[in-house]
């Protein structure tokens, strides 16, 4: 009885990490770790770090937002020229893959900053990952 309690009770606490772990993966240098997603009808299409792009959208009929916020800190050694102008991906439960219209402009300006990552996608649409240059992070747990 002891035994299955302790192995239960290991499995439990291995799987609370591992879903943890998920969330935050470094990217060259830099950390990254997703906070949240958010299902809204418009998103602003901010680059990342926030500047001056003040462009809307509003979802379609059928379609929603799906709003990835990832939370950046700067690490040592970091070299923002493999992410400068690239964007986010996100991939579904069924392996589609969407594009933000977002782009990391001067991913090392700053030393933390947080973007929120807009992706059109059908209305209930659960996103399985988020990848960022090679860095992939598990959203399963996130996008209930």
């Amino acid at each position: 009885m002891t035994t299955t309690k302790t192995i239960g009770g290991l499995l439990l606490a291995l799987g609370a990490s591992a879903a943890i772990a998920a969330h935050s993966s470094a990217v060259q240098g830099l950390d990254v770790k997703v906070t949240k997603i958010e299902r809204a009808s418009s998103a602003s299409l901010k680059d990342c770090p926030p500047g001056t792009n003040t462009v809307n959208a509003v979802a379609k009929p059928g379609e929603q937002f799906a709003l990835v916020t990832v939370a950046f800190k700067v690490g040592p050694g970091f070299s923002p020229d493999p992410l400068k102008g690239k964007r986010p991906t996100a991939t579904d439960t069924a392996d589609k893959k969407y594009f933000t219209p977002s782009y990391l402009v001067d991913p090392g300006s700053a030393t933390e900053y947080s973007c929120s990552f807009p992706f059109r996608v059908p209305e209930g649409t659960k996103l399985k990952s988020l990848t960022i240059e090679k860095a992939t992070i598990d959203l399963a747990s996130l996008d209930k």
